[in-house]
């Protein structure tokens, strides 16, 4: 996972990785390093469909997950809903890390907005 990870963030200059993990907790992951997405490897389809507490301490962020085989995997946000992706390929990838075409998001109060999209890899 990491392979494709650091492929989609060498072609895309709006990503960046603050962080790897090897597992833990993942809310802890995500205050640590205020990552916008974290990008989770998993075994099998749905081996980590309890997400809903994370993302309700971090409406903002995204969760990725990726299929050990790299195959496929899954996008994850505070819809709630979740969003297949049939074929991870860079592209794919890059598009589910980065908010769709047209999003708007109000700024932030009291800081300055960040330009584009850290990722944290567990």
């Amino acid at each position: 996972m990491t392979d494709i990870l650091e492929h989609v963030v060498a072609k895309d200059p709006a990503l960046s990785v603050v962080g790897m993990s090897d597992g833990g907790n993942l809310a802890t992951e995500a205050r640590r390093t205020r990552a916008d997405v974290i990008v989770v490897a998993q075994k099998a389809p749905d081996e980590r469909d309890s997400l809903a507490s994370l993302l309700r301490s971090r409406p903002r962020m995204k969760v990725v997950t990726i299929i050990a085989s790299g195959e496929s995997g899954a996008l994850y946000e505070l819809r709630p809903h979740r969003t297949a992706i049939t074929e991870i390929t860079t592209q794919s990838l890059s598009e589910a890390i980065r908010d769709p075409p047209g999003a708007r998001h109000r700024p932030r109060q009291g800081r300055a907005r960040r330009r584009g999209k850290t990722i944290v890899a567990i």
